[in-house]
């Protein structure tokens, strides 16, 4: 289910799948998020096949669902229900506040562009194993992880051993 966001501020419509795309996912959850990509979308003019923003609203809009870790915290891998990559999570750390918002788009016509994905918070690189991993995913991925908040894990996945 294609959903209208919005128009960048050189006219080019922008649609995000409301089913199947990892966005649907965080929209599901914050659907406050619509607003904000509509708002970020209209201050920017795209031009390329792809696009990563990173926008700071002026303001705090919520919770950086990653955190920096030390050799200190209680980190675990584990995939997520429906998921083949294994996801770094930290246990027991509070969430800092943030005024980002990042979006990830792809042009899919001349006149068009789709979001990929959107959250809350600072850009992160694709998790290490993933199809879209990227030269910096690894070393991201080393000293930073996900708060653990009861995501829906696979429990046989769980593991404390880096499993990349």
């Amino acid at each position: 289910m294609r959903h209208s966001v919005g128009q960048t501020r050189n006219g080019l419509s922008v649609v995000v799948d409301l089913i199947s795309s990892p966005a649907a996912k965080h929209i599901a959850q914050q659907p406050h998020l619509l607003g904000y990509a509509k708002e970020i979308l209209q201050q920017k003019a795209l031009r390329n096949a792809a696009a990563t923003i990173e926008h700071d609203m002026g303001y705090a809009i919520g919770h950086s669902p990653t955190v920096q870790t030390t050799d200190e915290d209680a980190i675990f891998y584990a995939q997520l229900m429906r998921d083949e990559t294994y996801t770094r999570f930290v246990k027991k750390a509070s969430s800092q506040s943030t005024q980002y918002v990042t979006l990830i788009l792809r042009r899919t016509s001349d006149s068009a562009y789709e979001i990929e994905d959107i959250w809350i918070g600072r850009f992160y690189p694709p998790r290490p194993g993933a199809l879209d991993e990227t030269a910096l995913s690894k070393s991201y991925w080393n000293d930073h992880a996900f708060i653990f908040d009861n995501q829906p894990i696979q429990l046989r996945s769980i593991t404390k051993i880096k499993p990349y």
